[in-house]
């Protein structure tokens, strides 16, 4: 039998930066994203950004293409979105994303880091090689 334990920390933002995640839109969004991850045979473990941006930390299955996950994520979660709130017809996430492989050894500090991204991004505490790839 084979065994596997692949993690990611994938980020990705908003179609030109625009601030649309406000509260309300996070509350609605993240679980959203975690049904939409298990559909897609992946585990959310957690969730974490700022208006512009969102942070996953997910498992996924060897038979899973990371690009694939993401763009199917992106493309659900958008359209919920859209559905949800007719004031944002607009919300559209950007084509581009970063994805990090795991080290199990490494998860909790990294979970601190996306659970915390408000207060990382208030205080300009963020991890550049985290965050980057998301400049617009």
């Amino acid at each position: 039998m084979s065994f596997t334990r692949l993690r990611y920390h994938i980020v990705f933002a908003t179609k030109k930066r625009v601030r649309w995640i406000r509260p309300e839109v996070e509350a609605f969004l993240y679980p959203v994203m975690v049904k939409i991850g298990r559909s897609l045979t992946g585990q959310i473990i957690r969730l974490g950004g700022v208006e512009d941006h969102v942070h996953v930390i997910c498992a996924l299955p060897p038979n899973i293409c990371v690009e694939d996950f993401v763009r199917d994520l992106k493309s659900r979660s958008s359209c919920a979105v859209r559905a949800h709130f007719k004031n944002l017809y607009g919300f559209r996430w950007q084509d581009e994303f970063g994805a990090f492989s795991l080290n199990p050894n490494d998860m909790g500090g990294i979970i601190a880091y996306v659970e915390n991204q408000k207060r990382h991004h208030s205080n300009h505490q963020t991890r550049e090689i985290w965050e980057r790839h998301c400049r617009g």
